[in-house]
């Protein structure tokens, strides 16, 4: 962290194809060794095939999704008289976005389909329905931010 001044917040582009700053990021959660056309191709290559199973708009289904895995709560450790608590914090929106396309990310690549995108698509389509390890992810979160409810004193 610089010691002068808080780093800029940098603008992120658009995605060239849905107009989607979250598709975006997306796209920069999923890209392994800055290879972000290899990225883009998996992304959209899930987002057609949302289109072809349900027609319906993919952004629809993808920003459903997203709106279901961001968690509202999440615990953070606190010092306190040399014990650490987890004290129950709410999540900011940025950061409440940036988790749930993290967990889709994570839990995509852990699934065992071939392709990337077959993974990506199905965890998206999980996610819209309310199930799938990633809304798995935000309930254990909020599960433990509800059960350390009693060190919510100790918040900053």
């Amino acid at each position: 962290m610089s010691r002068k001044r808080r780093a800029p917040k940098r603008k992120i582009i658009n995605d060239p194809k849905y107009g989607s700053p979250v598709i975006s990021k997306l796209i920069n959660k999923m890209m392994y060794g800055g290879k972000k056309t290899t990225a883009e191709k998996i992304i959209y290559d899930a987002l057609d095939k949302i289109k072809e199973k349900t027609k319906e708009d993919p952004i629809k289904i993808f920003n459903e999704a997203i709106k279901n895995v961001k968690p509202n709560l999440e615990v953070r450790s606190r010092r306190v008289g040399g014990a650490t608590y987890q004290v129950p914090v709410e999540v900011k929106s940025n950061r409440s976005q940036t988790l749930a396309l993290r967990w889709i990310v994570d839990f995509s690549r852990k699934r065992k389909n071939k392709s990337m995108a077959d993974r990506l698509f199905n965890e998206l389509m999980d996610a819209s329905q309310r199930k799938g390890s990633s809304i798995k992810k935000r309930e254990d979160t909020h599960k433990m931010a509800e059960s350390n409810k009693a060190f919510a004193h100790f918040r900053w």
